[in-house]
């Protein structure tokens, strides 16, 4: 059974139990997205109260996001083969009983783990969400419902900061990771509209490629984060690469090989899916350094208080949040093309280049705030249109792997922004801090501390001279706003490689209908057979409309098309 949906009394009654689902999944995923942000206004509290080196911190955060990311395309094809809703549930579960265990910590390594723990269960919900969307919707409704769904990713992404830092200042930093207990519940119990749904293939389990995948991400992630601090010739650091490249090499092998594979790789011969993909990862190098270092900027750099810095970030939350859905609605009228190549373009040539030549100490807000708008106007052009066009590109029976790989392509991006900007950051802090206390006469050990990051500074500060310690603090604050404009500068490269590669590879018109496979390659569906145009009917409790088609409005997929999306690609004519 491939959507199973209680036979509706008339088509007005489907479509609004859909705009139900679609809230219930937009919340879900809103919440996951929250938790990836929220950590950014309260880390400096947690740096102090875990005196944390810059290493440590930067792990607080990418814990998470290697595990969701690495887990994401396991996490799709348990949705597809046990139901989509049951995977849900059991991913709300996991990261709601993970956060409540963080906020007791005892330890930075605790913390670190437990962040783990709880990106398994948000690898379990965010690929359930899109790919049961695209299962209830129909193709002619899903661009609208993707543009919401955007919303809440980018409402979630944005006003994490600020739910962050208002949690730190009424309660603490163990504040932020009791606030998704509430809201998940809320959204277990909005699970009583949202149908199960699975492929129609009954997909096997592809463990080996799970296992390879994820090692491959946790190898590179902890090769850049942990390079800066031990020396890139450091054993231990040239063992993590040398395991990433083998994991990579003998995942990209197990893909190309087994039967039904997390990573179909006849997706990438669509080159809407590719540039959609590609692009998504590039841009989110330029997105994620603004997310997680202004936070840190307004706390460290300029004094303000965890929600103070919180609500500093609204412009580009009420941005994402506003102009997501007006630019899913623009999407057929502009194309993908024009979104895609424009989006980097205000990202990079415009947000970013800003702030690298207004960033400092001193820069009145007004300034920031107009710039960080500017930047969420860019996400809200990204984010549906990469999201649409990469959806639109595979068969619905497919829907949770392509949903998986569409996310993953998004975690993956924002894990290692993370980690390369966040080490690049931490040695441009290192260098300047070390250049700019050697005239204090400070002992060696105690800058050697220092230069390892601003809360495993507070160790240090209140034991030297009091004479000195306004201009440490000051040399402090001015090598860490370098540091942050020199990622902004770093980001403007991924930030135009994403906008060329939307040139070449996304079309200029968006996918009317839904892309479809047959006899081992894609086949645009206009070169399918059709009847006469029939109007829409009511959901069956099979899932499959009155008018044989299925319940996203695309023709159900034929026993060809099925065997081709088992089939070993490297079996597959060329498209």
């Amino acid at each position: 059974m491939t959507i199973q949906v209680p036979a509706a009394a008339s088509a007005g009654a489907t479509s609004r139990r859909r705009w139900a689902i679609l809230l219930v999944l937009a919340g879900s995923q809103m919440l996951v997205q929250l938790d990836a942000t929220i950590i950014n206004t309260a880390l400096p509290a947690i740096k102090r109260a875990f005196e944390m080196s810059e290493s440590q911190s930067l792990w607080v955060a990418d814990a998470y996001m290697v595990i969701f990311g690495g887990l994401l395309l396991l996490a799709g094809a348990l949705g597809d083969r046990f139901g989509r809703r049951k995977i849900l549930m059991v991913g709300m579960a996991i990261f709601t009983i993970a956060s409540i265990a963080v906020a007791f910590s005892p330890d930075a390594n605790f913390m670190i783990v437990g962040r783990g723990v709880q990106g398994l269960g948000g690898a379990l919900v965010i690929p359930q969400t899109l790919s049961i969307l695209t299962a209830v919707f129909p193709r002619e409704e899903r661009g609208r419902a993707i543009g919401i769904w955007s919303g809440a990713l980018g409402f979630g992404m944005a006003f994490g900061p600020l739910v962050g830092g208002i949690l730190v200042d009424l309660i603490g930093w163990a504040g932020v990771f009791w606030v998704p207990a509430p809201i998940a519940l809320v959204a277990m119990l909005g699970m009583v509209v949202v149908p199960e749904s699975r492929s129609q293939l009954h997909t096997k389990l592809d463990v080996p490629g799970a296992i390879t995948g994820t090692i491959a991400m946790v190898s590179i992630v902890f090769a850049i984060i942990e390079g800066i601090q031990k020396g890139w010739t450091d054993p231990l650091i040239l063992g993590s690469f040398a395991v990433a490249a083998v994991s990579t090499l003998l995942f990209i092998v197990i893909e190309r090989r087994t039967d039904q594979p997390l990573l179909p790789m006849a997706f990438f011969r669509q080159r809407d899916f590719t540039g959609s993909m590609v692009g998504m990862f590039f841009i989110m190098f330029a997105l994620m350094g603004v997310m997680f270092y202004m936070p840190q900027f307004f706390q460290l750099a300029q004094g303000m208080s965890a929600s103070a810095s919180g609500a500093r970030l609204m412009p580009l939350a009420l941005a994402m949040m506003v102009f997501a859905p007006i630019m899913a609605k623009l999407l057929p009228k502009l194309g993908p093309r024009f979104m895609l190549f424009w989006a980097p373009a205000v990202h990079g040539g415009g947000a970013l280049l800003i702030f690298s030549f207004i960033l400092d100490i001193d820069t009145p807000y007004w300034m920031i705030g107009l710039t960080m708008g500017f930047l969420g106007m860019g996400g809200a052009m990204h984010m549906p249109a990469t999201t649409d066009t990469s959806m639109a590109a595979v068969p619905v029976d497919l829907a949770g792997k392509a949903s998986a790989v569409n996310n993953a392509g998004r975690q993956l991006g924002g894990t290692l922004a993370i980690a390369i900007l966040g080490s690049f950051a931490a040695a441009v802090y290192s260098s300047g801090v070390t250049a700019g206390l050697e005239p204090l006469d400070i002992a060696e050990g105690a800058v050697e501390t220092i230069s390892t990051g601003m809360g495993a500074a507070l160790q240090v500060l209140p034991t030297l001279d009091q004479a000195i310690i306004p201009q440490a603090q000051l040399v402090m604050r001015e090598s860490f706003v370098d540091a942050i404009v020199d990622t902004m500068r770093f980001g403007i490269i991924f930030a135009l490689i994403s906008g060329i590669v939307a040139w070449i590879l996304v079309p200029k018109r968006q996918r009317q209908t839904q892309m479809q496979w047959e006899g081992g390659k894609p086949v645009e569906p206009s070169a399918q057979p059709s009847g006469p145009a029939q109007p829409a009917a009511a959901l069956s409790s099979n899932g499959v409309s009155g008018n044989g088609t299925s319940a996203n409005g695309a023709r159900g997929l034929s026993p060809l098309a099925r065997s081709m999306v088992v089939q070993r690609p490297q079996k597959s004519s060329p498209p």
